[in-house]
């Protein structure tokens, strides 16, 4: 859950004000979106719920007018340790903006006496987790965020499913500091990356298929395993019948022979056996003809050109007239 939670606020956050990622046309419309929800939940009362919204129209498009807004929802909410946030990220987004340092000036001068401030640091741009509660701002090198005082877990991530997780405790009107170092991109990202810059103009690798499906070989084990049940099952048939077989059975037993009984299981004990096997062979046989005709596959991609094998045919099928048997036919 907290990875999910890193990885959403690392992926969503778009450029600080004044940074060269401007808004996408979907981003504008999601804003709106969000702002108009925001804007009637605070009419309604409903400060938590706007404050989520117009935090969430920020992050897709940011505006000083909205996140006074989110500041001021936070603030009529209670949450002062978050709107005092808000303030200081506002101050340092738009310093020359007189309504913002009208509404965030004041919060941040009071959070220093009633909450823990604590400067944060990361090598490289991170997004910021107060212990489940995304730290609303874009990835940055340098945060300052005010917590209630007491025990906190900080959790910083950067892209790849990276993050790093420090504990932080204080009491009201202390300060402290936090220090965070990406962990190194993982080897498969690396490489991915590597193959992609690779790749440049002109440099034409052609389209790799990779092939879907079993292998044939699957198949024909499948084949040969059905036949050999097959031929087991055969001969427990004919043993049924002539071990001991009815004749014997029906002797015993009309002349009050001893061993009737005996005779009697020994001939049962045979018919359950073939019983048994008649199911395994069907069983086997069928799942050998889904695999044939559903699961294998039999165009013979990934074969190279020139490949005698590339232009084989092979055309699996089932047949249930005299009980369940599979096979194959083709051309190579």
């Amino acid at each position: 859950m907290i990875g999910a939670l890193v990885a959403a606020a690392t992926h969503s956050a778009p450029a600080l004000a004044g940074g060269s990622g401007a808004p996408s046309l979907e981003d504008v419309k999601a804003a709106e979106q969000d702002f108009n929800h925001g804007r009637e939940a605070y009419k309604g009362g409903s400060f938590t719920e706007a404050a989520e919204y117009f935090e969430s129209a920020d992050a897709h498009a940011p505006n000083e007018k909205v996140l006074e807004l989110a500041i001021n929802a936070r603030e009529k909410a209670g949450n002062t340790d978050r709107a005092a946030t808000l303030a200081e990220l506002g101050l340092e987004l738009y310093p020359n903006s007189e309504r913002v340092r009208k509404v965030a000036a004041p919060l941040v001068d009071r959070a220093r006496g009633e909450q823990l401030q604590v400067t944060i640091d990361c090598n490289e741009p991170c997004a910021l987790l107060d212990g489940t509660r995304i730290v609303h701002g874009a990835p940055a090198t340098r945060r300052v965020v005010f917590l209630t005082p007491g025990d906190h877990t900080i959790r910083a991530g950067w892209s790849d499913d990276r993050s790093v997780s420090k504990d932080v405790t204080g009491a009201a009107g202390e300060s402290a500091s936090v220090a965070f170092t990406a962990p190194p991109i993982p080897k498969k990202a690396e490489a991915a990356s590597a193959t992609t810059a690779g790749a440049g103009p002109g440099q034409d690798h052609g389209v790799q298929d990779k092939p879907h499906g079993m292998s044939p070989v699957v198949f024909f084990i499948g084949l040969g395993t059905t036949a050999a049940l097959g031929g087991v099952t055969i001969w427990s048939g004919i043993d049924t019948k002539k071990h001991p077989g009815v004749a014997a059975v029906q002797d015993a037993c009309s002349n009050n022979k001893p061993n009737c009984q005996s005779l009697y299981d020994e001939g049962r004990s045979r018919q359950t056996r073939t019983n048994v096997l008649i199911g395994v062979t069907s069983a086997v046989g069928v799942a050998t003809a889904v695999i044939g005709g559903f699961l294998t596959n039999w165009s013979g991609s990934g074969a190279k050109e020139g490949d005698s094998t590339a232009h084989a045919s092979v055309t699996p099928w089932v047949s249930y007239d005299s009980g369940p048997s599979v096979g194959a036919f083709g051309r190579f």
